[in-house]
């Protein structure tokens, strides 16, 4: 192939590249993206050294990439798949939090039961939540033996109990140890309520493909955040009702430990083993939660989608079980953190961002927009609920759905 033709043959697949709709990646088939990019490989020889080349050759290989990694995740019956269960308390109560140079630190808002709550100390996106999703999975399957435990078994009997628990860690709380993680060692003391584990575990829980050292920083990251809010929980007293403990202090949800225990000759450590200690109150309620198997089932093929697809679905419709939702546009905004003011940027970024991916995901039928008396509104269509084995990985046990208001 001569230069000119091999010129033909790019300006061709550039228009091809250029006619699919944004984002790419989600609109993009796999299958002839992968044929257009053998085409453009062949031409590396007479066209291998222009900027426009290596620039088309690397947005293919990105979504190339990413779109069978979601295939991968996708397939349940694929290497490496895996479903979380994801503690229902976080995701009702939880918002995400990114601080910025105007902000007031520590944010303030008011929650639905008219309650001042408080977030301090760094912030919260999608990947916090999916850690915790991760911690608590290996938890509850330590808990097991290696299987989800089968009867509900919450640590505490009712409120009363939850706040004695609660003034009892903050009598005399350490000031030092909740800023830098322990170095694990044989005269560690242990809370009854730890987990375990190593980076390959972390990966395979998470989905991530993250060096050690940025596991080790997302860990810290997640384990410093700090909050005092309303937290809904499940006690021995009442079954399946869900209660609500107004906290008192600062909370964090875990203290973390960690040793390098395979190190390159250039210093880099490979491979860690961390020990998670859920020995603060919010760790002790989120605990109680899991084993009280008030929690819901993710899959790892959740974690593609967008990030505000993800807190939206955990913050409005993860726990719930009505076939449709009415929210209006400002409510979808709040539970995710946008702040544009502009009601069309708005609608373009949620019904991109958040409502077509998890469209295409199955994780909603479809939504409606329409006009209401607070302004735009959609009409959210649920997926049928399908009929899950107890045996299964994520399964929540019937009855576990709590909420009866619709948002």
């Amino acid at each position: 192939m001569d230069k000119n033709r091999a010129q033909e043959v790019f300006l061709e697949i550039n228009g091809y590249y250029e006619a699919i709709d944004e984002p790419k990646y989600r609109n993009a088939d796999l299958t002839e993206l992968k044929e257009k990019y053998e085409d453009l490989l062949e031409l590396k020889e007479n066209l291998g050294q222009e900027p426009t080349y290596e620039r088309l050759v690397n947005a293919f290989s990105q979504i190339i990439s990413k779109l069978e990694k979601q295939k991968r995740l996708s397939d349940p019956s694929a290497k490496g798949s895996w479903s979380n269960l994801s503690e229902r308390g976080m995701n009702k109560v939880i918002p995400p939090v990114r601080p910025s140079r105007e902000t007031k630190i520590p944010i303030e808002w008011t929650d639905k039961w008219g309650n001042t709550c408080y977030v301090s100390n760094g912030q919260w996106t999608a990947r916090n939540y999916r850690v915790m999703d991760a911690l608590g999975n290996m938890f509850l399957l330590k808990e097991g033996g290696n299987r989800l435990p089968e009867a509900p078994s919450p640590i505490f009997d009712d409120l009363y109990e939850v706040v004695t628990r609660e003034n009892q860690l903050n009598q005399k709380a350490p000031e030092s140890s909740q800023e830098q993680p322990e170095i694990l060692s044989q005269s560690t003391v242990r809370s009854t309520y730890t987990i375990g584990f190593r980076d390959s575990d972390f990966r395979k829980f998470t989905g991530l493909e993250l060096s050690s050292s940025d596991i080790l920083e997302l860990l810290l990251e997640t384990s410093r955040v700090e909050f005092k809010l309303s937290f809904p929980v499940r006690l021995k007293s009442t079954g399946n009702k869900e209660n609500i403990h107004r906290m008192n202090f600062f909370s964090r949800f875990f203290e973390l430990g960690f040793e390098d225990i395979q190190v390159r000759k250039d210093g880099i450590v490979q491979e860690r083993q961390y020990r998670v200690r859920f020995n603060t109150l919010l760790g002790e309620l989120f605990v109680n939660n899991l084993k009280a198997r008030y929690n819901d089932r993710i899959e790892l093929k959740f974690y593609t989608l967008p990030d505000s697809a993800q807190v939206f679905y955990r913050r409005v419709i993860l726990h719930n079980s009505f076939s449709s939702i009415s929210i209006h546009l400002w409510k979808i905004a709040e539970a995710v953190g946008l702040t544009d003011s502009n009601p069309t940027n708005l609608v373009k970024t949620v019904e991109s961002n958040i409502l077509e991916p998890l469209k295409q995901l199955g994780y909603i039928e479809g939504y409606e927009r329409t006009e209401g008396l607070e302004g735009i509104k959609y009409v959210i269509t649920r997926r049928s609920p399908e009929t899950v084995s107890e045996k299964d990985v994520g399964s929540v046990k019937e009855g576990c759905r709590v909420c009866k208001k619709r948002m």
